[in-house]
């Protein structure tokens, strides 16, 4: 009974917190068209940030109550699920070339092999924390001389004053979401007999993960496949570059080496694969079958490494 309860409390705060991160994001941006900031700006910050914060209040929650293994778990797991279900799902859907900028993969896959590093030293040090944020640097850098993320389609009708109250309410959201996640993963990991890195990598992961699928259905249903792209490309450089300084500048964790034996390998491995179904969208020829094969073996090995995570297999 207990465990029902705090798992069901559990669930309520990333409800609360994805509930938050969508209001936040909407009408921020509506605040920011308003005082004559543009689009670009808007796509590239709000909305690429947009995907991650509940990522990223997790991560200064679980900081806070000392338990940053949640939020490492969850920066890993979060990008995970981001490429083998997310973009497995989009692949089956599909149907002609993408027009994304390739420059914009040069961080994605310096940010991975900056993880790596990272958990090969076994801590996010004081320099270390430093280069992802210089990485950051260069991830707007290039997006700014690009045309960036694209970003969803906002109504400008929405009143400035009604934008500005409930940004704060999904600000609130955010905060007390991520802050009942947190509590309520710790004592389920204590309840189940499992690790705090374990909850991160699934739970918390796959509930974060909400911003970026519902960002992914909408670009679908719009054939903006550049969006897809573009989204989770943001939304991973952005989970690391955000989560990972956030630990290491105001945290301490001793990084368990199966990381490396097992999640690190196994996100190398999906970001490889999406570095090259990403180029394939922009430059070679589409051929619808390749991509469903793509993500069938995607969701596929979503499946195969959460059961692995549970004990079944």
């Amino acid at each position: 009974m207990e465990l029902a309860l705090n798992f069901t409390q559990l669930l309520l705060g990333i409800i609360i917190l994805v509930w938050g991160a969508n209001k936040f994001v909407d009408h921020s941006s509506v605040i920011a068209k308003h005082l004559g900031i543009n689009d670009l700006v808007i796509g590239l910050t709000l909305i690429a940030a947009g995907t991650s914060a509940p990522e990223i209040f997790v991560a200064i929650s679980a900081v806070i109550n000392g338990n940053e293994n949640i939020a490492f778990g969850t920066a890993i797991g979060s990008n995970i699920s981001n490429i083998a279900l997310i973009f497995g799902v989009s692949c089956l859907f599909f149907n002609s070339p993408s027009k994304t900028h390739l420059s914009n993969l040069f961080p994605f896959g310096l940010s991975i092999l900056m993880l790596g590093l990272i958990i090969v030293d076994g801590m996010i040090s004081f320099s270390e924390s430093i280069g992802l944020v210089g990485l950051f640097i260069v991830f707007m850098y290039i997006l700014l001389k690009t045309e960036g993320i694209p970003e969803e389609e906002q109504s400008e009708s929405t009143a400035f004053t009604k934008s500005l109250f409930l940004s704060m309410v999904g600000l609130a959201g955010l905060i007390a979401g991520a802050n009942i996640s947190i509590i309520f993963a710790e004592n389920t990991a204590a309840l189940l007999g499992i690790s705090e890195l374990i909850i991160g990598l699934t739970i918390m992961a796959l509930g974060t993960s909400l911003p970026e699928l519902a960002a992914t259905i909408a670009a679908l249903r719009k054939g903006r496949h550049q969006m897809v792209v573009g989204n989770i490309i943001g939304s991973n450089v952005l989970n690391l570059v955000f989560v990972l300084p956030i630990i290491g500048f105001f945290g301490t964790i001793q990084i368990n080496q199966t990381v490396l034996q097992r999640d690190f390998y196994i996100l190398l491995v999906l970001s490889i694969v999406f570095i090259f179904l990403a180029f394939a969208l922009t430059k070679l020829r589409f051929v619808k079958s390749l991509y469903m094969t793509s993500g069938i073996l995607l969701i596929s090995s979503y499946i195969f490494y959460i059961s692995i995570l549970a004990g079944i297999v």
